[in-house]
C-alpha cells in the first residue's frame, strides 16, 4: 500500500475513535461499547501513525 493511503487510514481511525469516545462522554445514557470501540479505534490510529512515521524515516534513509 502507498504511504499516503496508510497515513489517511490511520488519521481516520484516530478521528473516528476520538469522536466516538467523546460522544460516549457527553451523552447521558450512552452504552459502554461506545467507549470500548472508541478506545480501540483511537489506539489503532495511534499505532498506525507511529508505524507510518517509522516507515517514512526508513524510506528517507535509503
Amino acid at each position: 500500500m502507498s504511504l499516503l493511503f496508510k497515513q489517511v487510514t490511520s488519521a481516520v481511525f484516530l478521528l473516528v475513535g476520538l469522536i466516538i469516545s467523546l460522544s460516549w462522554y457527553e451523552w447521558k445514557d450512552s452504552p459502554l461499547w461506545m467507549l470500548i470501540l472508541g478506545g480501540l479505534l483511537s489506539l489503532l490510529g495511534i499505532i498506525g501513525v507511529v508505524l507510518n512515521i517509522m516507515e517514512s524515516e526508513e524510506s528517507l534513509e535509503e
